[in-house]
């Protein structure tokens, strides 16, 4: 089972907890002191919105791991995020980072393109 990019046993099935999968994702990295952007848009490549993600948060560290660790090419300093990465990520912060990230994880779960960038 792959879960935010993880591989975890099969006996697990597919019911991995997240804090098996939030132990993974800060495991190795620095989170702190780096800004988080996400921009929206449409297939068409129209900029919607551009979201600052707020330090400290699960959704934070798990974007931070994401840009680190993914191999999605760098365009613009900014990188692709997947549908699966972005609805799973989003469901584990709407679990543990109550109303900081409930605005932001809403939206991820919608059809628009999401990119991350880190500085």
């Amino acid at each position: 089972m792959f879960v935010c990019g993880y591989h975890f046993p099969a006996d697990m099935g597919n019911d991995v907890s997240f804090d098996k999968v939030i132990e993974k994702v800060q495991d190795g990295i620095e989170a702190a002191g780096k800004s988080v952007t996400i921009t929206s848009e449409t297939r068409e490549g129209v900029k919607l919105e551009e979201i600052s993600v707020p330090e400290g948060s699960f959704l934070h560290t798990a974007l931070v791991d994401y840009y680190t660790n993914t191999e999605c090419a760098e365009k613009d300093g900014f990188k692709m995020v997947y549908y699966t990465n972005k609805y799973q990520i989003s469901e584990i912060s709407k679990s543990v980072d109550g109303d900081s990230t409930k605005t932001i994880c809403k939206k991820l779960d919608d059809m628009n393109l999401y990119r991350v960038k880190v500085a």
